[in-house]
């Protein structure tokens, strides 16, 4: 493995730390803060795996989080700003294309950051279910094995608190 896979993988490895870290956050602004981390500890791993996808769509992501932290500034709160994020998500992931694999990661990130709107977290637990498994693939066509971990474990975090919240309903009824 050259000296480039070394560093890339290293930051990867600190992007699925971070991300393990941020599903404990409770608090929405603090959940942002770490996946502000997340996003640029993988800006970085894509950087040296040549990802140039993953590179670009992750610095946006970082941007995207930072305004969804202050989404409650009035200007922010707007359906127009996650529509105008995912309309950037896939004009920058069509401008970064890495090869035909890239299209799962530009709707991923298209599909999650419309959906990151959503005001129930259910809602967005159940666009994971849709929107992680496109992204597993995209890093697995990249080399990315940190990214499967990452996506790996959002799924099923995801689908286990949708079966949580699924039980606590019934046992209220």
């Amino acid at each position: 493995m050259d000296f480039r896979l070394i560093i890339g993988h290293s930051f990867g490895a600190i992007a699925v730390i971070l991300g393990f870290i941020s599903f404990q956050m409770k608090d929405a602004k603090k959940l942002l803060v770490f996946q502000c981390g997340v996003s640029t500890a993988f800006c970085l791993h894509f950087l040296f795996l040549g990802a140039n996808t993953g590179l670009a769509l992750n610095v946006l992501c970082v941007f995207r989080n930072i305004v969804y932290y202050n989404k409650d500034k009035k200007i922010l709160s707007s359906i127009a700003v996650p529509i105008l994020f995912s309309v950037l998500m896939g004009v920058i992931g069509a401008f970064s294309w890495d090869g035909w694999y890239s299209i799962f990661f530009i709707v991923a990130l298209v599909v999650n950051t419309y959906c990151m709107s959503f005001k129930d977290p259910d809602n967005i637990r159940r666009s994971i279910l849709f929107t992680s498994p496109l992204a597993l693939t995209y890093d697995a066509f990249a080399g990315s094995f940190p990214g499967m971990i990452y996506e790996s474990f959002v799924i099923v975090s995801s689908a286990i608190e949708l079966i949580r919240a699924r039980k606590r309903g019934r046992a209220g009824n």
